[in-house]
């Protein structure tokens, strides 16, 4: 049992490590190439409460080459239509679309994004989500990076407010990131998310979209992103301009919360079929924060590897910890130690419980309909 648990704390471990030592590589400087054409394609299902938001954020961008954007409506059930059509009468650049008489054997968010890809004019792709927020030149400043680069991860922020959950995801989401970039520096791209990323027309086209993905549940973003460097040679850049940032939701429950995380690990209980590296590293993630219970609870009741469960807890903190100072400095964010101490303590029954139901994920409900 040892042997079994120190091989996969070292796998993990490796990979904190792997991360860190990204974080010190430059990227190379990305041209200036603010007269790129751009479609947005933003898809949105039950989104009444934030999607005004997101519209005057699309529409006050500062770019100086054409916008399009365009707005799939994945058959809300709300007033999300009727709000998104009664904003972009006065905006010609906007295009409302629904899925409800588009035929396609794909399923939710990845079918409502082949529709607004269908329609595209440009060849410069960007996305993001109906709950996100961002600056006036949020397009211009992920375009620079398209020179010479087919896909463009983006980084996703969240801003926690008094609520204890705010906080536990603000740092979750800030160590995701740090990987995310930190893999992608060293030549090894693992992640990405929907709420902040862009890619060539051309190079979805070439991978035959989502077609090879469409029995999956998501898969829209890092599934999809592995799909394109196993088919393609491709260049993968990391946007670290502020100006490129996005703001996500911040959850007011833990139930929101992890329902969320729930729907995303999904996708990494398949990733063996797509990046076999990144799947190991998935599970030595899994298998080291069931450990730390695990061995504690082994020492209370036989009084037995008290040092050796000491020793992994420390090296997994100090090496965390690195990874949270290296990437708060590289993102110009702060700081903050009470933050991360009570991330660091909640993770591992965080990590079982979000990975124990990630195979159930397709019995909940989002945004009013099951995922399935």
């Amino acid at each position: 049992m040892q042997l079994f648990i120190t091989v996969f704390f070292f796998i993990y471990f490796c990979s904190i490590f792997f991360y860190f030592l990204g974080l010190f590589k430059k990227q190379k400087t990305n041209h200036e190439n603010h007269s790129i054409n751009v479609s947005v394609i933003v898809c949105v299902r039950n989104g009444e409460n934030s999607i005004i938001n997101l519209l005057n954020n699309l529409k006050f961008q500062k770019h100086n080459g054409i916008l399009e954007f365009i707005i799939v409506d994945d058959d809300s059930t709300d007033k999300t239509s009727a709000k998104i059509k009664n904003f972009i009468q006065s905006d010609n650049r906007f295009k409302y679309l629904n899925t409800k008489g588009y035929d396609s054997d794909l399923k939710h968010k990845k079918k409502a994004l082949s529709m607004g890809i269908s329609y595209a004019k440009f060849s410069m792709l960007m996305f993001t989500d109906v709950d996100c927020s961002f600056g006036e030149k949020w397009v211009s400043s992920v375009a620079n990076n398209f020179y010479n680069n087919d896909y463009i991860i983006g980084f996703s922020n969240i801003k926690p407010n008094n609520s204890f959950v705010s906080h536990f995801q603000s740092i979750d989401f800030k160590m995701l990131m740090f990987a995310t970039l930190g893999s992608t520096l060293n030549g090894y791209p693992m992640a990405c998310s929907g709420q902040n990323q862009a890619y060539k027309k051309s190079l979805y086209e070439s991978i035959n979209g989502f077609n090879d993905i469409k029995n999956i549940l998501q898969g829209d973003d890092s599934i999809f992103l592995q799909l394109c460097i196993r088919k393609n040679k491709i260049n993968v850049s990391f946007s670290e301009d502020s100006e490129s940032y996005v703001t996500a939701k911040v959850h007011g429950s833990w139930k929101e919360f992890i329902l969320q995380r729930i729907r995303w690990s999904g996708d990494a209980n398949i990733m063996w079929k797509y990046n076999y590296i990144f799947y190991i590293i998935i599970v030595s993630t899994f298998i080291t924060n069931l450990s730390i219970p695990f061995l504690l609870a082994f020492y209370f009741i036989f009084n037995k590897y008290l040092y050796y469960t000491l020793l992994l807890i420390s090296i997994k903190f100090i090496l965390e910890f690195l990874l949270y100072l290296k990437g708060s400095k590289r993102f110009n964010k702060k700081i903050n130690l009470n933050s991360f101490l009570i991330w660091f303590l909640l993770q591992p029954f965080y990590i079982i419980f979000v990975g124990c139901f990630s195979f159930f994920n397709n019995r909940f409900l989002w945004r009013g309909r099951i995922i399935s």
